[in-house]
């Protein structure tokens, strides 16, 4: 039976608190109803179905009248809840950095921690497991009581935080999407190219074809495809089935880390590939009803973007 896709943006926070009935802050609540109409762009795709799982969304089909067998079991989405968590992508990247041997890889520094711990020298960003969107997430460029009273309280909340080099000489963010099957095959979609800011939150994808976005990422394509290889060997050994994107970053010598964290859902990187397939480069399209106040998402000018009023 298909299940009808729908924005729950919130689902990286239903993730983490990990109970069927999860409310999110009002702002958010805002931001799924203002731009509910954007998840027409990948409805009548293989990509349908939610934004994201938890077992808020399975409750939420549960609501609409959806009969338990057509809905993921509790274990599974249990298991996504493990993969989607930074502390797997912790283990992640120890595996890639044995198997993609490449002195212009970056991640050695990317660190799971259950204790307080600052022995590396600042700045260093410090990440919540479960979080999305620059939420959770903070640079410390010293380190005070205000940091160690912060970390204690992910320690609290969440069991630990993923502690990473922060790289102020970044130049490129960017992913690569992929589709896992359900016979575990798994597709490259593409690569993404976006903004964010220091903190991580979102600002804008490039909605261009594969050849600009290479282009603006300026990494050998030779050991992009090493990259690629890996993961699709790798996803294709885990519980699951849909969209996933990996985040990446450049820096200005040209180093390359590849895995700040998996995202076991659809997100802004592979709707900006169904956006330039449907309209190409450069586009400007209108995606959510204009809005004098609140939320609505469009491409201006080949930049895909969430606008606040």
């Amino acid at each position: 039976m298909k299940l009808p896709s729908i924005f729950n943006c919130s689902n990286d926070m239903a993730l983490a608190t990990d109970v069927r009935q999860y409310v999110p802050p009002k702002r958010i609540q805002q931001m799924e109803s203002d731009l509910c109409a954007l998840s027409e762009v990948w409805d009548n795709t293989p990509l349908a179905g939610p934004w994201g799982w938890s077992m808020t969304t399975k409750q939420r089909y549960k609501q609409m009248g959806f009969p338990q067998d057509s809905l993921p079991s509790d274990e599974w989405i249990q298991e996504v809840r493990r993969l989607s968590s930074r502390k797997y992508a912790c283990e992640y990247i120890r595996e890639m950095l044995r198997e993609v041997d490449d002195d212009l890889l970056l991640g050695q520094e990317m660190l799971w921690r259950e204790e307080l711990t600052l022995k590396e020298k600042p700045p260093r960003i410090f990440k919540l497991p479960w979080s999305s969107s620059g939420r959770g997430v903070f640079v410390a460029k010293e380190y005070d009581e205000h940091v160690e009273k912060r970390l204690r309280g992910f320690i609290t909340s969440q069991g630990g935080y993923v502690e990473d080099c922060f790289y102020e000489d970044k130049m490129v963010d960017f992913a690569m999407e992929f589709l896992i099957h359900k016979d575990h095959q798994v597709e490259f979609l593409g690569y993404s190219v976006f903004h964010a800011e220091t903190t991580g939150t979102y600002g804008y994808n490039y909605v261009e074809s594969q050849e600009e976005l290479k282009h603006r990422i300026g990494v050998d394509e030779k050991l992009l495809d090493r990259l690629v290889t890996f993961h699709q060997q790798r996803l294709a050994e885990i519980s699951y089935t849909g969209p996933v994107g990996i985040d990446m970053l450049k820096t200005a010598d040209g180093h390359v880390h590849p895995c700040l964290e998996i995202n076991l859902r659809m997100n802004m990187g592979i709707l900006a590939l169904i956006l330039h397939e449907k309209y190409g480069t450069g586009c400007t399209q209108q995606l959510t009803p204009m809005r004098k106040q609140g939320f609505e998402a469009k491409v201006d000018k080949g930049k895909l973007m969430i606008v606040y009023h």
